[in-house]
């Protein structure tokens, strides 16, 4: 199933060609409907992919083929990195549980994680030291892991995938858990990975998290990509316009004909939603023409062009929270 040249492996460390490449990959689970569809995917080195999808979508399932924990049903993987013998430590990754060694510290279990994936002894230390700063476990170093908090089992999580400088991080919800400063610190962590040539691929419903730091997306809804590309390329489709869905009482409805100038009414099927190039300021006048028309407004919800929005157009779903 994994194919490689000796040429593309000299060239991957030179970042011009994919590390992966996945086509028509299938997947189902024992006596279960298909979980992945026709998936396609191609991560290149450098590059920073986001999977963005519902509960169950498949993104999770996705991810552990790419670690080859699961063989799919059909379609193929190839890339420089899955022939090699040691492909396994050239990979890192955290998914959403913690498996650790609880009677041991958090920098033992670091230690052992590291020499497992091959970091050379003399490196250990330093390497383990200087990421246990960057994740904020530096006063829980010697502390044994069944004293920790949950976030900090996350973070310890994440130095153990990161400990080892691999070619391809698969990362799971890599900022549940993590407070807001912890979670700057792994954003700064994955650029500096960017930078050096690992290539990321990252599933989360944290939409900051991935508009930060994502150069491609890949949404997907019950095991199908329905739309994917650049950020750029996503955000361009839906137009520049915001959108107000205003919740109003239909008992008894006359709506009016002009809302104001470049706004326009494009559903009146349930709660009504408007769409305007001005942005925010074109609410008070959306609000004074229902009241004016004595129309009762419940309430109303703003959407900016986005990631949010993007996914609510593609699968008709709001995220979880």
């Amino acid at each position: 199933m994994n194919s490689t040249t000796a040429d593309e492996t000299v060239a991957m460390d030179s970042g011009l060609i994919s590390l992966i490449k996945v086509s028509g990959l299938h997947y189902r689970y024992a006596s279960s409907p298909p979980v992945l569809i026709d998936i396609d995917l191609e991560v290149s080195a450098g590059e920073i992919v986001a999977l963005l999808g519902p509960n169950g979508a498949g993104k999770s399932t996705l991810l552990r083929i790419l670690l080859n924990e699961l063989t799919p049903e059909s379609g193929t993987i190839a890339g420089p990195l899955l022939s090699m013998k040691s492909s396994r430590v050239l990979m890192g990754y955290a998914g959403e549980e913690t498996a650790h060694f609880n009677s041991l510290t958090g920098i033992q279990n670091a230690h052992f994680f590291a020499r497992a994936a091959g970091v050379e002894k003399y490196e250990v230390s330093e390497m383990v030291s200087g990421l246990m700063n960057l994740v904020g476990l530096s006063n829980e170093a010697d502390k044994v892991v069944s004293s920790y908090s949950f976030g900090a089992k996350r973070k310890l999580l994440l130095l153990e995938a990161l400990v080892h400088q691999p070619k391809l991080l698969l990362l799971d919800e890599p900022t549940v858990g993590l407070d807001p400063v912890s979670r700057d610190a792994l954003a700064d962590i994955l650029r500096k990975c960017s930078q050096e040539g690992s290539a990321i691929v990252m599933a989360s419903h944290d939409l900051n998290f991935l508009e930060q730091l994502a150069d491609r997306i890949l949404v997907i809804d019950k095991g199908r990509v329905v739309s994917s590309g650049s950020q750029i390329e996503l955000l361009s489709s839906l137009g520049t316009a915001t959108r107000f869905q205003v919740s109003v009482d239909t008992s008894s409805i006359e709506l009016p004909q002009y809302f104001g100038e470049d706004i326009e009414l494009v559903d009146d099927s349930g709660p009504l939603v408007f769409e305007t190039t001005r942005g925010q300021d074109a609410l008070p006048e959306i609000w004074a023409a229902l009241i004016s028309a004595r129309v009762k407004i419940l309430g109303v919800e703003v959407r900016e062009p986005g990631l949010a929005e993007l996914f609510r157009r593609v699968t008709g779903q709001e995220l979880p929270g």
